[in-house]
């Protein structure tokens, strides 16, 4: 499925959300929903709100986007997201979860694809819960800050032998 057909499709769901829930299909709605299923990866409220502004044709107000962003989020087409102390949000994909790698002395963020991961979690038995997605988060150092800690600690080991 291409793109556009995502956003065809998650056009829908919102406006079948907003007739549900008597809300008005607005231009400006449809275009920010558009905007964030069109990146790739999580987005901030302010960077949203900046993209909107260079790329719309419309002007959206960062109240607006924020609001928005809630009425999303309701309406199971966005998700929150924590990383690296800051709040994100990105598109949700009912057909498959996020698999991160997060390093902790860096903060890169990584995604990882594994099928035998998503095959274990779709195996999970869910009691009394409807799942709508799921995101895993893996913390650990990159191999560029393991290096880099391993390099720091002979220079502290060679240090300490030399005092002796």
């Amino acid at each position: 499925m291409d793109k556009a057909d995502v956003i065809s499709g998650v056009r829908q769901e919102l406006a079948d959300y907003l007739r549900l829930k008597s809300k008005r299909i607005t231009p400006e709605r449809n275009q920010l929903l558009e905007a964030i299923y069109s990146v790739d990866s999580a987005i901030s409220a302010e960077e949203l709100s900046e993209e909107m502004s260079r790329s719309s044709r419309f002007r959206i107000s960062r109240a607006t986007v924020y609001n928005n962003l809630k009425l999303f989020e309701d309406a199971g087409l966005v998700r929150k997201v924590f990383l690296n102390g800051r709040i994100l949000y990105e598109r949700t994909d009912r057909s498959k979860g996020v698999i991160r790698l997060i390093c902790g002395g860096c903060g890169k963020t990584t995604e990882m694809n594994s099928d035998k991961v998503r095959r274990q979690i779709a195996l999970m038995p869910t009691r009394r819960f409807n799942a709508t997605g799921w995101v895993l988060n893996m913390y650990g150092l990159c191999s560029r800050c393991t290096a880099d800690l391993k390099r720091r600690q002979n220079r502290l080991n060679k240090k300490h032998k030399d005092k002796k």
